[in-house]
């Protein structure tokens, strides 16, 4: 079964990592991800202070390389078709600024890889919520996180159900399968979605989720994001500076 159990398979370690609130860990991905958009073109070696530090995390985290790289592996044909077009072009100012954004948006998604995977979704909807995250996109996210879950559990049986009846044989006949598939699929997340809503409108729900207490943040914890913001700043710094 697909569910929160699998979109969480990882978070039950007991890492340096996973130990840090989830309130810390959003602030430092926050930190992260705007440093390594803020850094210059000009000075794409400044990206390798950020690929270390999130190496580390990643060594720190426990989580199994495989995994991480398997997630990592969503922006590869991006990233082949990007740089085979990069070198082909006329212009010396291709390679340089190809290699910028590609490397910006394979640290930014490995930090959101490292995130996902050392806090559980619950987590982070609390995180957010105590950041001050406007409550709407916090309902939104939870619902989506939901959702994704049933739709996977209901994208199984499906695929499940239609292997056992045989193997499907021809080209046509598959994209037939699997548009029927599909549109069973919206079909059954309509009707499941506007079941919940009615549930929920008949228990109270009036378009907020109802604010969760949390513990107060260890001040050690938030060492960590001085830390890294720390890092940010110098690296930002020497990146304008120069």
């Amino acid at each position: 079964m697909l569910s929160h159990d699998l979109m969480d398979a990882w978070t039950h370690l007991h890492s340096p990592v996973h130990r840090l609130d989830a309130r810390v860990k959003l602030v430092c991905a926050v930190v992260v991800v705007l440093g390594i958009v803020m850094v210059p073109v000009a000075h794409n070696d400044l990206l390798l202070a950020y690929a270390t530090l999130l190496v580390a995390a990643s060594s720190l985290s426990m989580l199994p390389a495989r995994w991480i790289l398997g997630r990592l592996a969503i922006v590869a044909p991006f990233l082949l078709l990007g740089t085979v077009a990069a070198v082909l072009l006329p212009s010396p100012e291709a390679l340089p600024l190809w290699v910028s954004l590609g490397g910006k948006c394979l640290l930014s998604l490995l930090t959101a890889v490292l995130l996902a995977g050392t806090t559980t979704s619950a987590e982070l909807l609390r995180g957010a919520q105590a950041l001050h995250i406007p409550r709407t996109l916090i309902a939104l996210s939870g619902f989506a996180i939901t959702y994704i879950a049933v739709l996977a559990d209901e994208a199984g049986r499906m695929i499940t159900a239609m292997r056992s009846r045989g193997r499907v044989r021809g080209t046509v006949r598959r994209l037939r399968v699997g548009g029927s598939l599909i549109a069973s699929l919206m079909a059954r997340a309509a009707e499941r979605a506007e079941r919940i809503a009615l549930a929920m409108v008949s228990r109270g729900y009036r378009g907020t989720m109802p604010m969760l207490a949390q513990e107060r943040v260890p001040a050690a914890q938030w060492a960590v994001v001085v830390a890294i913001a720390a890092i940010a700043g110098a690296v930002a710094w020497a990146g304008w500076s120069a």
